[in-house]
């Protein structure tokens, strides 16, 4: 993982739940996890001066992603593993005023119509994932009642018939199909009579051309039958005409 890529964020005083899964990811990538795990235990297969040098190199890519408001707190560390215990002991506790703020915003989470059904489906993912992070994992039934729960009454019609057919009456997230649905939300074709409707409207028109096409070739007929008209007019009259030279 690239640390420089943008994908991660700065830590600050309320987003600890989500910095810390990609904390933990970049340190794993760059093979510095070993001392938050071991702590001042050093492995057998490193001298002490390995040791320690691991330890800073792991603070400081720690250090590096923690934003300048709170940096105070971590500047004269320099064990990776105490390092990372003190932003526990600063930030977990806040995880129950967190949890119930994610739970607020799960179950007030409502889809609007016209807006992008994937960002709404992305939403809500995201914040199920940021309750896994707090180890508060929502099981796939409340999962699929919470985001059925979610659709606007324009949808009422796909709530009653996933409910209506999930097996037992338990429903879950791979019964909840809105691929199909979902696109044609999105294109504005709720139905098959929209598409009906298109389907006529290519119909009148490509039939208005067709019309158009039979007056023109009639009146195209029209015009060589006046002009063979006058072709025979004019020749009759030629032949009426003597010529004494």
């Amino acid at each position: 993982m690239d640390d420089s890529s943008g994908a991660m964020i700065k830590l600050t005083s309320s987003n600890y739940s989500i910095w810390k899964p990609r904390m933990e990811d970049i340190l794993f990538c760059k093979d510095l996890y070993e001392p938050i795990e071991n702590g001042s235990e050093k492995p057998e297969d490193k001298t002490e001066k390995q040791w320690e040098v691991l330890h800073r190199k792991a603070v400081a890519i720690i250090r590096q992603w923690i934003d300048q408001s709170i940096f105070h707190h971590v500047a004269k560390d320099t064990s990776a593993d105490e390092l990372w215990q003190k932003l526990e002991s600063m930030y977990e506790r806040q995880l129950a005023q967190n949890k119930a703020s994610l739970i607020r915003r799960i179950v007030n989470l409502k889809y609007k119509d016209g807006h992008s059904v994937s960002e709404h489906l992305s939403d809500f993912q995201g914040l199920v994932n940021q309750l896994t992070t707090m180890k508060l994992a929502l099981d796939d039934e409340v999962q699929a009642l919470l985001l059925l729960s979610s659709l606007s009454d324009s949808w009422e019609t796909l709530v009653v018939s996933l409910s209506n057919s999930a097996p037992n009456g338990k429903l879950t997230r791979d019964n909840i199909m809105l691929n199909e649905k979902a696109r044609r939300k999105e294109l504005g074709i709720t139905s098959e009579s929209h598409a009906l409707v298109a389907d006529n409207s290519g119909s009148r028109g490509r039939s208005r051309n067709r019309n158009f096409n039979f007056k023109n070739s009639q009146n195209r007929s029209n015009s060589r039958g006046r002009s063979k008209g006058r072709s025979k007019s004019l020749s009759r009259q030629r032949g009426e005409i003597t010529c004494y030279h």
